[in-house]
């Protein structure tokens, strides 16, 4: 153990050479000094834990030298000695920090028991300087905000707490009332926790000085602090949790809606192919009957209604396609804006338009927007669902307005921002209805769900196919209530690249010449019809049920031209088929024929270098311009 070390101050060298011995005997450790000086530079040089001062000191008071210790030795404890001192200079030792006052001549036992008494006090100073660095450390360091107060009045806070409340220093906050930090329905202080292992009160709503609102957990206990019974609260500020746990909810609530609409999707699939094959029949029979009748014939206005209720039930299995993200439409660099004031003079929106004769509809285009990769065809029908569901909330008077503008964006369903970086381009239909009820914004994208008069405002398709338009295009939709109104923002991921420069090809369009036509479809019907329309056409066709059986006819024929569905029941599909046919044939001529068929069996098709895709129902002014332009190509 390391003895203690005394510093012996006083004037006379023979008292300081008579104690020195009796000290170091009882295991301290001495150095002596005979004026205020020379203790003054051994205090500079070295610490030492006690100092016996003599008052009466050759060149300064000994009270001096007790004022330098307190002020720049406060580990070491100051005992003033004095042979004929006053109470006057004993009083003013002890303001100035002196432990205690012994007269001379000492008797060796009290100086010795004040000695111990001195060492033990430092000791425990000392502990007490620990402990109260200590506490403080943990305190600054905690997550939480820790408030100790008597009577409502702050005593101590730590940092965590100063920033939660915005309190700039630790003396603004000294006195501050920490009623004023409670809603007035908590009553002005929070209720104790009887048991320290008690989790605390719960969430309460506190508020800054500033005003700002506070969600905070919090705990109080009772607690005894400077030998006084205080308060002490421990908060944590849960606005940030509660605002990511919010975050994750409406995601969650936004996966499970994708979820739902691309299982929807897959089975709208399936259901679309058996009704384009179905409708293959009732659209192009009627038209190989149209072509061999005159008008005047009395059949002729009722199968030409048999042929449009075709037509529309095939625009409704369209939107079905649309849904399931698979079917195949081309892509190209395009500017929305030129989209949107295409669509704004077509046919289409003209003709609607005319039911809402006070109707208005605005543009807010910016000048410099960016370009989209995107389907012209899809992006057209999203306007014309998004455009027409306002004009139909409005009704005959009120106002749509479409805006476009270039934002950044990051797509809620993924951790990567999208296709494009964080570039978007943000599309805009906005309206000054009603607005949408809470309950149907939940549901607003489900096919098939509908707010309108049902046979009169159409099949409830429109908005589900938006949102697969979308999703299709890397993008995300947004409603929003305005009051007034709706607001739908559509996020499109943004091109650097220009504008596609669409081709033409000239020329006078060469007559047909009878050239012979392969057709492969694993439907009979389908074939039949394919057959009978091609025939009709001038052109010279047969038929097969497999993608095996075309194979074997090509190794034994020659044809000009290949027609193929995607889909076959057994054996290869059309693209394993194709992938056979174009590596021993590579310069035969293909159009493919689908009902419906899955988005990558289309794009590997395309890399084998097929470019015209028909869609069942095949109308047979589709199936003649299709078929001659490829020949002539």
């Amino acid at each position: 153990m390391t003895a203690v070390q005394i510093l012996l101050v006083d004037a006379e060298a023979r008292f300081i050479e008579m104690l020195q011995p009796i000290l170091e005997h009882h295991g301290y450790a001495c150095e002596k000094a005979v004026t205020g000086a020379e203790a003054i530079h051994l205090l500079k040089s070295r610490s030492f834990d006690l100092a016996l001062l003599d008052i009466d000191l050759p060149d300064i008071s000994g009270c001096d030298v007790a004022k330098y210790i307190a002020d720049t030795s406060p580990q070491t404890i100051a005992i003033m000695l004095t042979g004929g001192g006053t109470v006057q200079e004993a009083v003013q030792a002890m303001k100035l920090g002196a432990y205690d006052f012994l007269h001379k001549p000492l008797n060796h036992e009290l100086l010795l028991q004040t000695l111990e008494k001195a060492v033990e006090h430092n000791r425990l100073k000392t502990e007490l300087q620990n402990s109260e660095y200590r506490f403080k450390v943990l305190a600054e360091g905690a997550w939480e905000g820790i408030v100790i107060h008597k009577d409502g009045k702050i005593v101590e806070a730590n940092r965590p707490f100063r920033q939660m409340f915005g309190f700039d220093t630790e003396e603004s906050l000294k006195g501050f009332d920490v009623a004023r930090l409670l809603q007035p329905e908590v009553g002005g202080k929070l209720p104790t926790c009887p048991d320290e292992r008690a989790e605390g009160v719960g969430a309460v709503m506190m508020c800054r000085p500033d005003g700002r609102e506070l969600s905070v957990e919090a705990k109080a206990r009772e607690i005894v602090y400077q030998e006084q019974p205080m308060q002490v609260w421990v908060l944590r500020d849960m606005t940030r949790r509660l605002q990511v746990e919010q975050e994750k909810l409406e995601l969650q609530r936004k996966l499970a809606a994708a979820e739902k609409l691309n299982a929807l999707g897959l089975m709208a699939g399936s259901v679309a192919h058996d009704l384009n094959n179905i409708l293959t029949g009732v659209v192009s029979y009627p038209d190989l009957l149209l072509r061999q009748m005159d008008n005047s014939n009395p059949f002729y206005s009722q199968i030409e209604k048999i042929r449009e209720a075709g037509m529309r039930a095939a625009a409704v299995v369209s939107d079905l396609m649309a849904i399931t993200r698979g079917r195949n439409q081309p892509k190209s660099i395009q500017n929305p804006n030129e989209l949107i004031k295409r669509y704004l003079e077509s046919l289409e929106h003209t003709e609607r338009l005319t039911h809402f004769p006070g109707a208005e509809v605005k543009t807010g285009l910016h000048p410099e927007v960016a370009n989209l990769y995107c389907s012209p065809q899809h992006l057209h029908k999203l306007l014309l669902n998004l455009i027409g569901n306002a004009l139909e909330a409005i009704g005959p008077e009120g106002t749509v307005k479409v805006s476009t503008d270039n934002c950044s964006f990051k797509h809620p369903l993924n951790n990567s921002l999208g296709a494009g970086g964080n570039s978007f381009v943000k599309l805009t239909v906005a309206d000054d209805g009603p607005g949408i009820s809470d309950e149907d914004l939940v549901q607003i994208f489900d096919p098939f769900y509908s707010t309108k008069v049902m046979g009169k405002s159409g099949t409830g398709l429109g908005l589900s196919v938006v949102w697969n338009i979308v999703q299709d295009h890397g993008g995300w939709i947004e409603v929003h209530n305005t009051n007034p109104g709706a607001r739908f923002d559509v996020y499109l991921p943004a091109s650097a690249e220009s504008v596609s420069e669409v081709s033409v090809i000239c020329g006078s369009v060469k007559s047909r010449r009878g050239e012979r036509i392969l057709v492969v479809d694993d439907q009979v019907e389908q074939n039949e019809i394919f057959e009978a329309a091609l025939r009709k056409l001038g052109y010279n066709t047969h038929s097969l049920t497999s993608g095996e059986a075309a194979i074997k006819f090509l190794r034994e024929n020659r044809v000009d031209l290949l027609m193929i569905d995607m889909l076959m029941g057994q054996g290869l599909n059309g693209r394993e088929t194709l992938e056979v046919v174009l590596k021993e044939w590579p310069e035969l001529k293909v159009i493919v024929v689908s009902g419906y068929a899955r988005k990558e069996e289309f794009l590997k098709s395309r890399e084998l270098g097929v470019n015209v895709f028909l869609e069942k129902p095949v109308t047979l002014a589709d199936m003649d311009s299709a078929v001659r332009a490829v020949l002539d190509s």
